[in-house]
Parts: structure tokens; C-alpha cells; sequence
């Protein structure tokens, strides 16, 4: 039970619209922080660093962390990511590395997770938007524990203030565990206000359905 916990710990964190393969201007940067409560009464919390280093570089630390009845666990990692030299006008690729450590309890072990990210700006009518594909292999050295992952996004910009995200996450991993969530999101950003607000629900499933509200809180600079 434990581990499948950890898995979907994983698997569930919510990341910005704006991870992916966009990278960040060189020296500006964004956070972001989410919780997320579901109808399992399951606490999730998670927080996203990334900075531009360079044009091409974008280095970052991403954290999530779950409290169930069976203690708090999750894992944190640090990242780097970098542009990949083809795409087009509206297009974009990178990939990313990154090393970090599962928490279960007082338990920690290593892992990595090596990532390839597409992303592609649209048009809907009268508004801007974006879509993004992000999938990436984690390896646990402490478990063996092996996981593939698959994130898609799809938002519009309704105005400089107000923007909307449908986001789907998939998860496996060598043990046969697999699951699936669909979340949609709304953020605002107020007008004189250094940062912007989320709002979102999520329906995930594996061997049952769950449920589940977030709420976050972003930040550019």
C-alpha cells in the first residue's frame, strides 16, 4: 500500500502550465505553490522553482508532498533543462535531467528522471493559447522502482489577467501499476497584484475513481 501511495504521490503533482518545454528568459524566474485536497481526505502539496540561467538553460527544483493516514512521504528533485536546436516559429522542444530523493517516512533513497518536452503555441478563435507534451523516465536506485511518464496541456489566454488549462497526466511503472488523472484549471492574475491565482478540480483513476480541489499560487519575477 505504501507503495502504490508513493507512486500516485508522484503522479498526481500539479505542475504550471508554464514548466514544460518553454524555457525561462535568462535571469527571470517563476514559483509556484499548489495544494490539493482530495475525497480521501489525502493532503497534497507541492512547490516549483525554476530560473532562467542562461537563454538555453533553465535550472529549477520541483517538491511534492503527501500526508496520508499512513505518514507524510513524496519526493523532491533538482532539474536542469535545456533547448533542443529544431522546432519552428511556434514550436519548441527540450529536455530535462534531474536528480533528487524519494521520502517515505524516515526513509530516502535516490532517484533521476530524464524528460523530452514538446510544446506548440495555438489560436482558438480570438485567443492565444498553448499546448504541451511532456514525458520522462525515473529510476529509483533504493527500490528499483522504474516509472514512465506522459503530461499533456492544452490552455487559452483569455487576457493578459485571466487564463484557463485542461491538463491530463499518465502514469506506469514496471510493478503494473498505472493511473490516469484529468484536471481543469482557471488562473487569475488581479490587476495591481504580484501574483496569480489558481483554482482547479481533478478526477483520477486507477484501480478506483477519486476526486479532488486545488488550489495555488504563482509568481513571476
Amino acid at each position: 500500500m505504501r507503495l502504490w501511495v508513493a507512486i500516485l504521490c508522484s503522479s498526481l503533482a500539479a505542475t504550471p502550465a508554464t514548466a514544460g518545454a518553454w524555457l525561462r528568459d535568462k535571469g527571470g524566474g517563476f514559483t509556484a505553490t499548489t495544494t490539493t485536497l482530495t475525497d480521501q481526505l489525502v493532503t497534497k502539496n507541492s512547490f516549483y522553482f525554476e530560473y532562467g540561467l542562461t537563454a538555453k538553460t533553465t535550472i529549477g527544483l520541483d517538491v511534492d508532498m503527501m500526508a496520508t493516514g499512513w505518514g507524510q512521504i513524496g519526493n523532491g528533485r533538482v532539474f536542469a533543462r535545456r533547448a533542443l536546436p529544431f522546432g519552428g516559429d511556434r514550436s519548441v522542444w527540450a529536455y530535462q535531467i534531474g536528480l533528487g530523493a524519494d521520502f517515505d517516512g524516515i526513509a530516502v533513497t535516490p532517484l533521476a528522471r530524464l524528460g523530452l518536452s514538446f510544446g506548440r503555441g495555438i489560436k482558438l478563435g480570438r485567443y492565444d493559447g498553448w499546448l504541451g507534451v511532456d514525458t520522462a523516465l525515473q529510476w529509483n536506485f533504493g527500490t528499483a522502482l522504474r516509472t514512465a511518464k506522459v503530461d499533456a496541456v492544452a490552455g487559452l489566454n483569455f487576457s493578459d489577467r485571466s487564463k484557463a488549462m485542461v491538463q491530463m497526466f499518465w502514469t506506469g511503472t514496471n510493478t503494473g501499476y498505472s493511473a490516469a488523472t484529468l484536471s481543469t484549471s482557471y488562473v487569475y492574475t488581479p490587476k495591481r497584484g504580484k501574483f496569480s491565482y489558481l483554482v482547479g478540480v481533478e478526477a483520477t483513476q486507477s484501480h478506483r475513481t477519486g476526486y479532488g480541489i486545488k488550489l495555488g499560487l504563482w509568481h513571476n519575477f
